[in-house]
């Protein structure tokens, strides 16, 4: 399955000036119109008689058809608009049309060559088709129109070492274990590459970073042995093996366990965020030609296919802040809400609108249910103690919130927060703590360097 295309998320700011009559439009039930271009959603068509629910192998295949089918009407009414080509390209990918999507990849880079997305999905083919060399070539190309990153990285790298080039992959796997937090797959292959070279010292070294980040990393705990064996150290090399072997033999198990799940064994849920990434490019493209309804429809179908992913909401919500239409706004993801009860994300949204309407008990409420669906993330902590403290009322109940959200999270912003909070408390000594371990999470941001100033 191709990792979904990373669209910009911020494409509303491109298209601005309908946002004079949207208010206007935004009256009418904003959330049906996704059948003008995305057609039903599946599984359901009106007037239809109640049948078994599909398979998640016949969900899978309709749902990547779906993403064909929007992104082809999309290439259809702006043929010249490259984005629409590399969203075809990366569906049909997905369907495992690899000559088609080709085919539409390049034409998008005929329209633009410098659609960094395009280049990723060819990089992506190559290397899966079996051609390293190809793969190599379009990564390059890839880099000098777009910035680096971790994926793209390490596929060039793991490309550089299957043809036998274990510095060039040492330089591209250095470059992507110095991004900003870095993964462990990078350190793994980083390792990989010094393995190959012969350097044994730095091979232990990048697979042991590897599993500080990826703890149960099966393959790098055979790296170290391998590495630790070849240096002679063949008391930590048995310890290495037996390690690996343990969590081998989970891996056999959990396998097994997950074989027995039907949406797993399709992969249901990838296929979900993938297509949801293609309705993103395609509202994108719809916005840019002032087609708001049709870029709102699909947004609103990309947000129930991925339920806990923010950034789809988040382009819904700006559209109604920016027209001001809070009760339009409340409305649709209350319908949501009732769509999904289970999402923790429309929850979250409910409650934004709430507050923004002035009703704070409604808003309290959708936050603690936020924190009863996700007790693991930090929206729900973070937005309950922001409307206590905003509100002047609860903070003690604000600065447990607010530790929370720093414990699941430990970030300039949210010390930034306990600051805040602690300084409307009266709470001194805490404001100075939280503000100093916000300049030390943050050394760059002027915000929080001011508030330890002062």
């Amino acid at each position: 399955m191709c990792p979904p295309l990373q669209f910009h998320e911020t494409f509303l700011c491109r298209k601005l000036n309908w946002f004079r009559w949207l208010a206007t439009w935004m009256v009418l039930s904003v959330w049906s119109v996704t059948s003008s271009l995305a057609g039903d959603p599946v599984g359901a068509v009106a007037g239809a008689t109640p049948s078994k629910a599909p398979s998640p192998q016949d969900q899978a295949v309709a749902l990547k058809q779906e993403a064909i089918d929007i992104a082809k009407k999309v290439a259809a009414a702006y043929p010249d608009e490259a984005l629409a080509y590399a969203l075809l390209g990366s569906a049909y990918y997905n369907l495992g049309r690899s000559e088609d999507a080709t085919k539409q990849l390049k034409r998008c880079l005929e329209l633009n060559p410098k659609q960094f997305e395009a280049y990723e999905v060819l990089a992506r083919a190559a290397y899966e088709t079996g051609a390293p060399e190809e793969c190599i070539r379009i990564s390059k190309e890839a880099l000098t129109h777009g910035p680096p990153n971790p994926e793209l990285l390490n596929r060039l790298g793991r490309a550089q070492i299957d043809i036998g080039s274990p510095q060039d992959a040492v330089t591209t796997l250095t470059q992507a274990v110095s991004l900003p937090r870095s993964i462990g797959e990078s350190w793994y292959l980083l390792g990989q590459a010094h393995l190959q070279s012969g350097d044994y010292p730095k091979a232990k070294d990048a697979f042991q970073k590897a599993i500080e980040r990826v703890p149960d990393h099966t393959q790098a705990f055979f790296g170290l042995f391998t590495a630790c064996l070849r240096s002679g150290q063949t008391e930590e090399a048995t310890r290495f093996r037996q390690k690996f072997l343990q969590l081998e033999e989970s891996d056999r198990r959990s396998h097994t366990d997950r074989s027995s799940n039907e949406d797993t064994l399709t992969g249901l849920p990838t296929i979900r965020e993938t297509v949801a990434r293609t309705l993103m490019g395609a509202a994108q493209v719809q916005s840019a030609h002032g087609q708001i309804p049709a870029a709102l429809g699909l947004l609103r179908r990309a947000s129930i296919l991925d339920p806990e992913n923010g950034g789809y909401r988040a382009a819904l919500e700006s559209v109604f802040l920016q027209s001001k239409a809070i009760a339009e706004g409340l409305k649709l993801f209350q319908g949501m809400v009732e769509e999904q009860p289970k999402s923790s994300m429309n929850h979250l949204f409910v409650g934004r609108f709430q507050t923004r309407a002035q009703d704070i008990e409604g808003a309290e409420r959708s936050y603690r249910k936020v924190q009863e669906l996700s007790p693991d993330r930090i929206e729900g902590y973070r937005a309950l103690a922001d409307l206590f403290f905003r509100g002047n009322r609860e903070l003690v109940e604000a600065t447990k919130l607010a530790r929370k959200t720093i414990e699941l999270e430990p970030s300039g912003s949210n010390y930034h927060l306990l600051a805040l909070i602690c300084i409307k408390k009266g709470d001194r000594q805490g404001a100075l703590e939280a503000a100093r371990q916000a300049v030390a999470q943050s050394p760059g941001d002027p915000k929080f360097a001011q508030l330890l100033k002062q």
